[in-house]
């Protein structure tokens, strides 16, 4: 559809007038529409909702996703939520930002604390830091997603937590005085084609899991992880998720807390599923063997 790059705004193409149909479609659903914008890749856009109970964002995330298919299909295109549609170019990803609350008070924010970081918040970032291995095939379900998850393409792989750092799984937004109710983590790593029913209940337990159990809070990681070498990144502790959904639900089939977060039976027919899924892509034949590997063996 475009050239377009991050926030590009083209005068009357079928891009800015899709997306602005959209969202006033998205509007009169009752679906609060924050930020529109043109992201990095070409035809790749970005539509931010506001913030909302994680029981009613989760519905709001499903019927985001079948409108921007509609109004699509009404534009005479096709909108997919694919992770990693075309390669060499950026996937795309679903950067969920959470916060609790009790009452009207945001527990992640401390006045007193560095940066406004409560507490709380350490914890239940250090909760889905360490339970990352276990919980990412909920959050990037498909074989697709781990072609998103690789190092270069602005997509998070490293295990760590910053404030200013894109690199890292975790970022932390910058406190603004008066902006209390702000604070909060964004996890990085989902991406759209996820549930976000079992996302969000497989993120919400890792978190509180850090609180309940006052899990250590690891220093944040300044350097871009990219352009540390593996050696360096093992010196710094810093792990890896996994590169394919066959390790991923490896560590998925280890887990009690993904267990006790998804119910017995999600769980064991989800790992069934994915299992599944798995065996069926890793025998197939792609293009990439036939082009590189038939003409010489």
């Amino acid at each position: 559809m475009d050239k377009g790059g991050y926030f590009d705004l083209t005068d009357l193409d079928v891009a800015s007038d899709l997306r602005r149909d959209t969202v006033n479609a998205l509007t009169e659903l009752g679906v609060t529409i924050e930020y529109s914008h043109h992201e990095v890749a070409p035809s790749q856009h970005e539509i931010d909702m506001r913030y909302d109970d994680a029981l009613k964002m989760a519905d709001n995330v499903i019927t985001y996703r079948v409108t921007v298919k509609e109004i699509a299909r009404m534009h005479g295109v096709y909108a997919t939520f694919m992770p990693k549609p075309i390669f060499g170019e950026n996937g795309s990803g679903m950067h969920v930002h959470q916060s609790l609350f009790k009452g009207e008070k945001n527990a992640f924010f401390d006045a007193k604390a560095e940066g406004g970081l409560s507490d709380t918040a350490k914890r239940f970032v250090s909760g889905q830091l360490k339970h990352a291995k276990e919980m990412i095939p909920v959050l990037a379900q498909w074989v697709n997603s781990y072609k998103r998850l690789v190092p270069g393409y602005e997509a998070p792989v490293y295990i760590a937590w910053s404030r200013r750092n894109r690199s890292a799984l975790i970022r932390v937004p910058m406190y603004h005085p008066g902006m209390e109710k702000a604070t909060r983590c964004e996890l990085r790593c989902p991406d759209p084609a996820c549930n976000p029913y079992l996302a969000f209940a497989a993120m919400l337990n890792a978190g509180l899991e850090g609180i309940e159990k006052n899990y250590e809070f690891s220093p944040q990681m300044e350097q871009n992880l990219y352009h540390l070498s593996d050696d360096e990144r093992k010196a710094l502790g810093i792990e890896s998720l996994p590169d394919n959904l066959g390790a991923a639900v490896a560590n998925l089939e280890n887990s009690e807390l993904m267990r006790k977060a998804l119910g017995d039976h999600v769980y064991s027919r989800f790992i069934a599923l994915k299992k599944k899924q798995w065996d069926e892509y890793r025998i197939q034949v792609t293009d990439y063997e036939l082009r590189n590997l038939l003409p010489i063996l």
